[in-house]
């Protein structure tokens, strides 16, 4: 699993009501209410001009305005009347209505350290946060020891970035009230964010002295151990936290996190499950849980969990993705499929989506459709190159060689580091029996990248494949000093000795080796069983060729060597039998001949 950093303090984000993590937005709400009292009231009633609502309603509250602090002129006053009155309606119109009255009243008196405030928490409330810092500078130049002044002045800060003259702020809230722990929560976060690790857990282990009862304390020192990826004493605090609140969901979430992070994927699986017995539907759990089940191979719980997800509705289309792959991998492929056309049609430049939904297509045999999606995948999307070649192993099925040889030749000249491209391209010319025009694309490859081991292997193969017996066994002997342990090597140089007739001795110890390393392998099966027709020992020859069809009933050269070893029997029936599977799997002339004369033979 790609591991990924915590996610603990993230710009804005303090631990809220409820017990879970909240956004910036959401802080900066719970922020004014906490600080500030009760939200002010938007107005929502009026639909004329300010000038217009202030007219309306001069009559009626010049009389009634509230009074606001001694001193005050009365124009100031009959501003903020009409800004009360507008801030109880109910009105889109009257929130502009209520903000321009409260700036004139704020202009005729602008000495007046209540009319700041209440214009900077309003344009705060508004997100005009540049206008709102400035009117709370000027109120905290009035009082410097207002503390409301204090916390609006730190909230802006944070929401415009300003770190460090936020951490001023609160760090003087502190010092002014060391008992207002909203403030010590939300500059523990800063320290967090500005990298001060050390001075937020001295907030934390001081107020859990005071209240080692409450559950914040230890739950914010295991995100913050979290963060510097010290997982053990972030498991330690998680813990801690969970005894004092055996319910803490997002305790439970991090806890989960830990033990991925440190590959405890059982134990992980068991948090993800606790934190959903406690809320069913939370998405995270939900989603790692799946992602886990899908890693342990447990396809079917996990496209319930994702389908559990999917039922809660507005989910990203990633969940979706994982669905239709879940589909995909338990050989569902129509229904994958459905899910990925909706998706490819929504998303048509996510070109992931575009890539599974081709490979679906082509395990439904839909060649025409898969073959133009993974051809419009673009080179500068990663999956640009698995695209083009499944583009090439459809051309390939499809016997359009020369699209094929077109896709490949493109990609080597793109990838040159990529040495598979070039034994794909090689296999391609010997599959239209041009074992020369393979020899030469490898020998090419390799003058690029001599020590590549498949490359060597494939040369040999190709040097036997036209004859050129001493040269291949030259280059197989190579790779085995490099790797006396390849059991295909071995079998190749035995096979070779014994299609030669030459050294059966020497090829016996080579094919007995291999077996030794690769037990129960039809090819081998096979060779050693050719080693025996090769000497005549046409029973003991049958049973390793047996043996050998156990293991692969698919192989043309297997039913060719059953049917000369029936031949060599006088099990003619049989031999019918084996040669006509063998052509069933690949046509060829010299055993067309054999069973010809078999056929004249028998008659």
């Amino acid at each position: 699993m790609k591991k990924e950093s915590l996610s603990l303090f993230l710009p804005g984000q303090v631990y809220g009501t409820g017990g879970r993590v909240l956004k910036l937005n959401q802080v900066l709400k719970v922020l004014f209410i906490l600080f500030f009292g009760s939200a002010i009231l938007l107005c929502s009633a009026c639909s004329t001009a300010p000038e217009l609502q202030e007219r309306q309603v001069s009559m009626t509250l010049t009389k009634s305005a509230p009074a606001i602090s001694g001193g005050v002129s009365s124009e100031s006053l009959y501003y903020f009347s009409v800004y009360n009155w507008l801030s109880y309606q109910n009105n889109s119109q009257s929130q502009e209505g209520a903000r321009h009255s409260l700036q004139r009243a704020v202009k005729a008196d602008p000495g007046s350290l209540y009319l700041r405030l209440e214009l900077a928490e309003v344009l705060f409330k508004l997100h005009q946060v540049n206008e709102a810092q400035m009117h709370a500078e000027i109120a905290l130049e009035l009082d410097p020891g207002n503390q409301r002044a204090r916390r609006l002045l730190a909230a802006t800060y944070t929401l415009t970035g300003d770190k460090e003259r936020a951490v001023r702020q609160y760090e003087e809230l502190l010092t002014e009230d060391p008992e207002n722990s909203e403030a010590l929560f939300y500059l523990v976060a800063l320290y967090v964010e500005t990298l001060q690790y050390e001075k937020a857990l001295d907030l934390l282990k001081g107020y859990r002295q005071k209240y080692p009862d409450d559950v914040l304390a230890p739950y914010y020192q295991g995100k913050i151990y979290a963060e510097l990826k010290l997982y053990g004493e972030a498991e330690r605090y998680f813990k801690e936290a969970l005894e004092i609140e055996p319910e803490m969901a997002d305790a439970w979430l991090n806890l989960g996190l830990i033990y991925e992070f440190t590959e405890r994927r059982e134990e992980a699986v068991d948090a993800y499950r606790k934190l959903l017995d406690i809320d069913g539907g939370d998405r995270q759990a939900l989603e790692r849980l799946g992602q886990l089940l899908v890693g342990d191979g447990n396809l079917d719980a996990a496209l319930k969990i994702f389908q559990r997800l999917k039922e809660q509705g507005d989910v990203p289309a990633s969940i979706n993705v994982k669905i239709a792959l879940i589909y995909f991998q338990q050989g569902n492929y129509q229904q994958a499929a459905e899910i990925l056309k909706e998706l490819h049609a929504e998303f048509p430049e996510r070109y992931r989506i575009t890539f599974y939904l081709a490979s679906s297509l082509e395990a439904l045999e839909y060649q025409d459709e898969a073959l133009a999606l993974f051809l419009s995948i673009p080179e500068t999307d990663e999956l640009f190159y698995d695209a083009r070649v499944h583009a090439a192993f459809l051309y390939e099925r499809r016997k359009e060689f020369k699209a094929c040889e077109a896709v490949l030749t493109d990609l080597i000249a793109k990838y040159p580091k990529k040495v598979g491209l070039a034994r794909m391209l090689a296999a391609l010319h010997q599959k239209q029996d041009d074992d020369q025009g393979a020899l030469e694309i490898l020998q090419q490859s390799l003058a690029l990248h001599p020590d590549d081991y498949k490359l060597r292997f494939a040369l040999g193969v190709v040097y036997n494949d036209l004859g050129q017996i001493s040269e291949s066994i030259a280059v197989m002997q190579g790779l085995l000093k490099d790797n006396p342990e390849d059991a295909a090597v071995l079998n190749f140089i035995g096979y070779t000795y014994v299609e030669q007739g030459i050294q059966l001795d020497d090829a016996e110890k080579l094919l007995q080796r291999a077996l030794e390393i690769k037990p129960g392998s039809g090819y081998i099966l096979d060779s050693i069983g050719w080693l025996f027709y090769m000497r005549k020992d046409y029973e003991k020859a049958l049973e390793y060729l047996l043996a050998a069809k156990k293991k692969m009933d698919d192989d043309p050269i297997l039913f060719e060597h059953l049917g000369d070893i029936n031949l060599a029997l006088e099990d003619y029936d049989e031999a019918l039998k084996n040669y006509n599977s063998s052509l069933e799997l690949k046509e060829d002339k010299n055993i067309r001949e054999k069973m010809e004369k078999l056929l004249q033979k028998v008659k």
